[in-house]
């Protein structure tokens, strides 16, 4: 909240202390002195409509700094939506659900933790990303670059991955998972995986040279390093 709202909000309350304390004040009149009547009346009156309008201000105001973060949510979307390249991306707070990210550049990008669930990375190159913690489950990947990037914790189960180069990806045993991810025999994965992450994909092939889930993966043709060979 700017400084000016802060103010405002302080002179409110204030207000509304005074207004709290005439109405209070009245009422121990109406009881002590109810000869009095018409000073009751009119302080009674003040409290309360100084009450009100305090009540009236208070919603106003945050009702307008609702409204600017709404606004300011929007841009950023927008901003995000429609860049083709974005180093070093990091959401912070912001929702990023429904954000179609496929085809940008996110090198380096700080996704820790980041929900992508059924998310669009179709052809994203998530080079060098930090997707410790992610979750990926049912996300589009499909030609995705995840070269060197970091999907410790990172869970892809029921993801696309057909195609996409992981290799150099950092996958620690226990936490990265691919349970049902779909892959086939152009994705790359990175020297020294484990069997068991193998093993536990949905491998979909076209043409000759198939691999099956059980098997060891492949040797990339697709991929060489970061980039892509065709």
């Amino acid at each position: 909240m700017p400084d000016t709202g802060w103010a405002l909000l302080g002179v409110l309350i204030f207000l509304g202390i005074l207004g709290a304390a005439g109405a209070i004040f009245a009422w121990r009149m109406a009881v002590r002195e109810p000869e009095r009547e018409p000073r009751i009346e009119v302080l009674a009156g003040i409290g309360g409509g100084l009450i009100t309008g305090i009540a009236v201000g208070v919603s106003a105001l945050f009702l307008e700094q609702a409204l600017g973060e709404s606004q300011k949510y929007a841009a950023w979307r927008a901003n995000v939506e429609i860049a083709a390249s974005i180093p070093g991306f990091t959401p912070g707070d912001h929702d990023i659900a429904g954000i179609n990210f496929s085809a940008k550049e996110l090198h380096n990008a700080d996704l820790r933790g980041a929900d992508l669930r059924n998310a669009q990375l179709r052809d994203t190159d998530l080079t060098g990303a930090d997707l410790t913690g992610a979750k990926l489950q049912g996300a589009n990947l499909i030609g995705a670059n995840f070269y060197e990037a970091n999907l410790t914790g990172a869970h892809l189960d029921g993801a696309e991955l057909q195609s996409a180069n992981l290799t150099r990806a950092v996958i620690d045993a226990e936490g990265t998972t691919f349970h049902g991810a779909t892959v086939d025999k152009r994705t790359c994965w990175p020297d020294g995986v484990m069997q068991e992450k193998v093993d536990s994909v949905i491998v979909r092939n076209e043409g000759r040279d198939t691999f099956r889930g059980g098997e060891k993966a492949p040797a990339c043709s697709l991929w060489k390093e970061g980039d892509r060979t065709r």
